[in-house]
């Protein structure tokens, strides 16, 4: 039996495609094949951008239309303006919950973000931290179970008045929703309740 080698730029690409097609089969299926929603009859979307844009007042907008829940997923939360808005739907009675990544809110240096951690907490809005990544990422809210606001928008003074970002909401959308907050809930779970030194 003869064995042919191949040259080393035709092997790398075999090892590529090995360790691909390997990190694949050990992905959840879900991870593996993106799902397609159907909006439902009634839904609507809304968009903005930053900085010559409306992204922040409506991010504002999706959390003042809660009526009863609000599950935030946040990579960076320093916006007054929205720790305020979130602490005014818990005042309306609205369920809030956020959940942040650690090291981007609650580092040594992240002063601005312990500000508007605290203005939450101060409320008693329940908030979680969570490390279990490189970095946690999201930049989401599910509201009411129906409504999603995502986008790159991150949740700071930054991305509403100097970055170039979008915010999307998809109003009237509970199957959206659900997937979304199934998410949620999986990082919730990961997270630590937040407790801030006064």
């Amino acid at each position: 039996m003869q064995i042919k080698l191949l040259p080393a730029r035709h092997l790398a690409r075999v090892l590529l495609l090995g360790a691909l097609l390997g990190a694949a089969s050990v992905l959840p299926a879900q991870a593996r094949a993106p799902q397609a929603t159907a909006l439902a009859q009634g839904a609507a979307v809304s968009s903005a951008f930053s900085p010559s844009g409306d992204a922040l007042a409506l991010v504002i907008q999706a959390i003042d239309q809660a009526h009863s829940s609000i599950h935030m997923a946040a990579y960076l939360l320093t916006s007054s303006d929205v720790a305020r808005a979130l602490v005014q739907a818990k005042k309306r009675g609205v369920r809030v919950q956020v959940l942040l990544d650690w090291k981007g809110n609650l580092d040594e240096d992240a002063r601005y973000a312990r500000h508007a951690i605290g203005i939450l907490r101060n409320a008693d809005i329940a908030v979680r931290s969570i490390d279990a990544y490189a970095i946690f990422h999201d930049k989401y809210m599910v509201i009411d179970r129906r409504t999603v606001q995502t986008g790159s928008f991150n949740y700071t003074y930054a991305a509403a008045h100097r970055n170039a970002e979008n915010v999307l909401v998809v109003w009237n959308a509970p199957e959206l929703a659900a997937r979304y907050l199934a998410d949620w809930q999986r990082n919730w779970d990961l997270g630590r309740p937040v407790q801030l030194p006064y």
